[in-house]
């Protein structure tokens, strides 16, 4: 099942759904970064920043990265990663909205089985 195809029409440069090892498992868009290095990297931050989170009380949900052109959201769903790579002065909000909806999606495909 495709779950990033809505992020395409919100002007998304690239998407990524991948588990917390860094491998892809559907990608939308192209680099650079290549998918799997944009997977790759994530997972690796997503994991650096779970001891802050646990000494914090809770887990990584989502972050962002910025630079002075782009920007990359990220949501944790359970042991898996959505990330968007957007330029900088796209409607973040939205986009944020739509990988809140995808991760959804993903929660409730999973309790069905």
């Amino acid at each position: 099942m495709a779950y990033l195809t809505g992020l395409s029409a919100l002007g998304v440069d690239q998407a990524v759904f991948t588990g917390m090892d860094g491998l892809v498992i559907e990608a939308l868009g192209q680099g650079p970064p290549s998918a799997e290095a944009l997977a790759a990297e994530l997972a690796a931050l997503a994991r650096r920043m779970d001891p802050l989170a646990q000494a914090l009380g809770g887990k990584v949900l989502r972050f962002t990265l910025a630079t002075e052109d782009r920007e990359v959201l990220a949501v944790r769903v359970g042991e898996f990663l959505l990330g968007a790579v957007v330029h900088r002065g796209l409607n973040r909000k939205a986009v944020g909205q739509e990988l809140s909806r995808i991760a959804l999606r993903l929660e409730e495909a999973w309790r069905e089985g």
